[in-house]
């Protein structure tokens, strides 16, 4: 019973001597962690941050043809559907970075004004409803159409413009989310975020 004991002390010290030994020689795991200088440099390198994507579907109505004495305007139904790319261009942030004496990280990011992208997906035809001519009905001539369908491109962009006011908190909270988490990836503890108005 005294030599398993002896046994078991003596497996017990070279596994505590092996393991400070072992702990010694690796590396901790912040060193991994590239220095605050590169750290900023690496989160400017990624670009242009996309931090959210709308699709917009809008419905535009648009008057063709003359009004007269003798003849009445057609109307069209026009369903526009977009999509929209909210993008940070992360070359033009201002970002401000220090570790402290406890040894955390931290840094505070001044993004510059969110850009967009509106690319349009597609435009079709919902509602023809022909002008009359004298009582009788008068089809929409193609040329009219081609018209009112840039016409109601036109329009459904502006609205498409429009809906960017309404997503502004979404778009700072989005980018809020994507980037401290990036930047947690390169140690920093303390974020805070600043938008260009």
């Amino acid at each position: 019973m005294l030599r398993l004991i002896l046994v078991l002390s003596l497996v017990l010290g070279i596994t505590i001597v092996a393991f400070v030994a072992v702990r010694q020689l690796l590396p901790s795991p912040t060193s991994n962690v590239p220095d605050v200088a590169a750290s900023i440099d690496y989160i400017r390198q990624i670009g242009d941050l996309a931090v959210l994507r709308a699709s917009v579907k809008e419905i535009v109505t648009t008057k063709v043809g003359n009004a007269g004495w003798f003849t009445t305007q057609g109307k069209l139904a026009i369903i526009c559907h977009f999509d929209i790319k909210y993008t940070y261009n992360l070359r033009k942030a201002s970002i401000a970075a220090g570790t402290r004496n406890d040894g955390t990280r931290y840094c505070m990011i001044h993004l510059p004004r969110h850009e967009y992208e509106v690319s349009t997906q597609s435009i079709q035809f919902y509602d023809d409803q022909d002008g009359t001519w004298l009582g009788f009905a008068q089809r929409t001539p193609p040329d009219e159409r081609t018209k009112a369908l840039e016409a109601a491109r036109v329009q459904a962009e502006s609205q498409a413009k429009a809906f960017l006011t309404d997503m502004e908190s979404d778009i700072q909270n989005s980018a809020k989310t994507t980037l401290g988490q990036i930047a947690r990836a390169f140690g920093f503890v303390d974020i805070t975020f600043e938008f260009e108005k």
